[in-house]
């Protein structure tokens, strides 16, 4: 055996390991090895022997039932991320699964991101900001979740620095519902207001608008004309508001009175429970960032008075909807501490809120 012939060689000195290796193209740490295993086992060492290929599967696999339970939630929740399935997998069923892993399974099972879902590729990223201090700039705009000739609007704003939304809902979009919406803002926002960014509506660029922000010392900047982009933030708020709340259960028949309580829902969902995962927000909750960013000071936000909203024949919605103590405390404005058998979810209002 050759092999064997230039090994004798180099153990009696005659070759060298370096020529060795040169002549069967191989490294000098493979002649190594087969010096090693020739001396301990003889020519036995030097044959190679086909490795058993194991049928069971690897011990870090996914179950198949577990599989099966990212795949229906993906499913359900079409326009959740891998790390927001991550965030609910562990939130509803206790599991916990590193993004990457849900993100090879839905690929694997052509649920997301193959060559077919075009909706869920990569896509060219601009240029991100955020601003390190809460309310150095707050983005504002107006939403009409039934179009424009429904008399429905909801008044939206949001924090640059920590995603802190504010919304309420009135019948018309003009300067004095503008000027009556900065007023509960600035009410409620949990820091100082620095300067507010709009695009260029008729109820924003009203003077009446302007006088109001100068009076509280507050700066004021339009957007350039078409350029949505410039207020990223709060367009994407809408996103967001689309998608887990304006698509469930608001109806333009609701009064604005029923549309404002279920926007509070949501932006206690919002502020106090969603993971952020914009540029600086490292999976924070806005309140979670504000503490972060030393902003604690948390005033009574999305106040509303329990018997001002009557239904026709005079009961309290406390009454007709029969709210428990975790949606009372958060009528009243104060952050309730939620318990581990009755965390707050978008779910819980689709199942009990139905009109």
């Amino acid at each position: 055996m050759l092999q064997e012939e230039k090994l004798e060689q180099i153990i009696t000195k005659r070759k060298k390991v370096t020529s060795v290796a040169g002549e069967f193209n191989v490294s000098r740490q493979t002649i190594h090895k087969w010096l090693l295993r020739y001396k301990r086992f003889g020519i036995d060492g030097l044959i190679k022997q086909k490795r058993k290929r194991s049928n069971s599967p690897p011990a870090n696999k996914t179950s198949p039932e577990i599989e099966q339970l990212i795949i229906n939630l993906a499913e359900h929740y079409h326009f959740e991320g891998v790390i927001s399935l991550a965030d609910r997998l562990e939130y509803e069923n206790n599991i916990t699964i590193n993004p990457t892993t849900i993100y090879r399974i839905l690929k694997r099972n052509g649920i997301r991101y193959g060559q077919y879902q075009t909706f869920t590729r990569k896509r060219w990223k601009k240029q991100l900001y955020a601003h390190r201090d809460p309310g150095q700039e707050l983005q504002m705009d107006t939403k009409y979740p039934f179009g424009y000739k429904q008399g429905k609007v909801i008044y939206t704003i949001i924090d640059d620095a920590s995603r802190w939304a504010f919304a309420w809902s009135y019948d018309s979009a003009v300067k004095e519902h503008t000027i009556d919406f900065l007023d509960k803002v600035l009410e409620r926002a949990p820091f100082n207001i620095q300067k507010i960014r709009a695009d260029q509506g008729k109820e924003f660029i009203a003077n009446d608008v302007k006088i109001f922000l100068e009076s509280h010392n507050i700066a004021y900047r339009n957007n350039t004309a078409y350029c949505p982009e410039e207020n990223g933030k709060i367009e994407r708020f809408h996103g967001t508001l689309n998608q887990k709340a304006l698509q469930w259960n608001f109806y333009p028949r609701d009064t604005t009175d029923e549309i404002q309580y279920k926007l509070n829902l949501f932006l206690h969902y919002y502020n106090y429970q969603k993971k952020h995962r914009g540029l600086g927000m490292d999976s924070l909750t806005p309140m979670e960032k504000l503490n972060q960013l030393k902003s604690v000071n948390f005033p009574l936000q999305c106040y509303i008075s329990l018997n001002s909203f009557d239904d026709p024949e005079g009961k309290p919605l406390r009454e007709l909807w029969d709210l428990d103590k975790h949606e009372l405390a958060f009528l009243h404005g104060v952050p309730p501490v939620w318990g581990i058998n009755h965390p707050w979810d978008l779910q819980h209002f689709r199942a009990r809120r139905t009109y």
